[in-house]
C-alpha cells in the first residue's frame, strides 16, 4: 500500500484528498496518510477524517509517503514543493479515473488532473501542473511547470504555456498554429471568463477579450526597482534583505519599526520608498512597490492609525502613498502618483488622488 500525504489542508487540498480516495476506489494501491500544512492553527486537527501535521511530523510518521500538492497558487506551490523536496519527500502524479485522454499525453511528476477533464493528443504537461474540474485540452498543447487551470477552462490546439501560469475559471484560449503557437508567458495570470485570442508575454489579464499591454500602459503603472516592473526574471537569486531600523537597505529603501513589518517572499521594493510599520505592515509574496513610495500605518497629521496589508502579487506604482488601515488586494494595481486612503479589492486597478477604480480595468479573478 502506497501512503499518500496532501501538502495543504485548505480547499483544493481537501479536493485532492477526495481525488486520491477516488483513485483508491478504482483499485489503485493508495492510502491517505495525512494532510501537511504549515499553518500551526491547523496542525493537530482532523479535516474530513484526515489528521493535519507539520512537514517535520509527517516526515517522521510517514517517511515512505509520496506527496500530492494541494496548493492552487503556482508561486506558493513551487516554494512549498521545493521545501518538501529538501525535507526528503517525493511527489506522485494523480489522475482521476473519469479523465479521458489519449496515450499521446506526457505527464510530469506531481501533476494533478481532476474529474471530468478531456485531453486529446500530443500534449506535454510539465511538473506540478494542476488541471481542475471539467477542462478540455486540445492537441499539441504544452504546459510548463506549475501551470494551473481553474475549473471549466477550455484550451484549443497549439497553445504553449510558460511556467507558473494561472488561468481562472471558465477562461477560453483559442488555437494557435504549428508555425505560430499561441504563447502564454511565465507567471501570467488570466482572469475568470477571459477569452484569449493572442499571445500574452506578461502581466495579469481579466474580463472578456483582453487587449495587449502596450508601452504607455506600463508607463502609467510606473517603473519599479531593477530593470522594470514587468520583467519575470528579476527575482533570480532573490534573498530576504537585511533591514536595520530607520536605515537604508542595500536597495535604498527604509523601514521604521522594522519588528512590525512582515515581508513576503520575492518582494520588489523600489529605491527611496519609506515604510512606517509602527502599527503593522504586511507585504505578502511577490508584491512590487515602485520607487519613492510611502506606506504609513500611522499618520500624525490626522491621527489615523491602523495596519496596512499589501496582498500577494499586488503592484504599487512609483511615488504612490498608502495610508493607515488600507488593504491592497491580490493582483491589484495602483497607478503611479496615487493617494490610496481606502481598501482596493482583489484584481482591481486604481489611480489618482484619491485613488479610484479605472473604468474597464477591474479584473475578475
Amino acid at each position: 500500500m502506497t501512503q499518500i500525504a496532501i501538502y495543504g489542508a485548505s480547499g483544493f487540498g481537501r479536493e485532492a484528498a477526495w481525488l486520491v480516495e477516488s483513485c483508491s476506489d478504482q483499485g489503485t494501491n493508495y492510502e491517505l496518510a495525512c494532510f501537511i500544512d504549515d499553518n500551526e492553527q491547523k496542525q493537530g486537527r482532523i479535516f474530513n477524517e484526515i489528521p493535519v501535521m507539520s512537514l517535520e511530523e509527517a516526515r517522521k510518521a510517514y517517511p515512505q509517503a509520496l506527496l500530492v500538492s494541494g496548493i492552487g497558487n503556482p508561486q506558493i506551490r513551487e516554494k512549498l514543493v521545493q521545501k518538501a523536496q529538501k525535507a526528503g519527500f517525493s511527489f506522485v502524479s494523480m489522475i482521476h479515473p473519469r479523465v479521458e485522454m489519449s496515450r499521446w499525453v506526457q505527464i510530469g511528476e506531481g501533476t494533478v488532473i481532476c474529474a471530468g477533464n478531456i485531453l486529446t493528443t500530443n500534449i506535454i504537461l510539465g511538473q506540478q501542473v494542476q488541471i481542475n474540474l471539467d477542462c478540455t485540452i486540445g492537441h499539441d498543447v504544452v504546459m510548463g511547470d506549475y501551470t494551473t487551470l481553474a475549473p471549466g477552462v477550455h484550451v484549443s490546439g497549439w497553445v504553449h504555456f510558460g511556467q507558473r501560469v494561472y488561468v481562472g475559471t471558465g477562461a477560453v484560449l483559442i488555437n494557435g498554429t504549428e508555425e505560430n503557437p499561441l504563447y502564454i508567458g511565465d507567471d501570467v495570470v488570466i482572469g475568470a471568463g477571459a477569452c484569449v485570442t493572442k499571445s500574452i508575454e506578461r502581466g495579469t489579464w481579466g474580463g472578456y477579450q483582453p487587449s495587449p499591454l502596450e508601452k504607455n500602459d506600463r508607463e502609467k503603472l510606473g517603473e519599479c526597482a531593477g530593470s522594470g516592473p514587468l520583467e519575470t526574471d528579476r527575482f533570480s537569486g532573490w534573498q530576504y534583505p537585511v533591514i536595520e531600523d530607520s536605515k537604508l537597505t542595500t536597495y535604498n529603501w527604509m523601514v521604521q519599526h522594522k519588528d512590525n513589518l512582515q515581508l513576503g517572499y520575492k518582494t520588489d521594493i523600489g529605491a527611496f520608498t519609506y515604510i512606517n510599520a509602527k502599527h503593522g505592515v504586511i507585504i505578502e509574496d511577490y508584491v512590487q512597490i515602485g520607487s519613492h513610495c510611502a506606506v504609513y500605518s500611522i499618520s500624525t497629521i490626522d491621527n489615523k492609525t491602523g495596519p496596512v496589508q499589501l496582498k500577494q502579487n499586488c503592484r504599487i506604482g512609483t511615488h504612490s502613498t498608502i495610508m493607515p488601515g488600507v488593504t491592497i488586494g491580490e493582483n491589484a494595481v495602483v497607478g503611479a502618483h496615487s493617494f490610496v486612503n481606502r481598501d482596493v479589492p482583489d484584481n482591481t486597478t486604481v489611480a489618482g488622488v484619491p485613488a479610484l477604480p479605472i473604468t474597464g480595468q477591474t479584473q475578475n479573478g
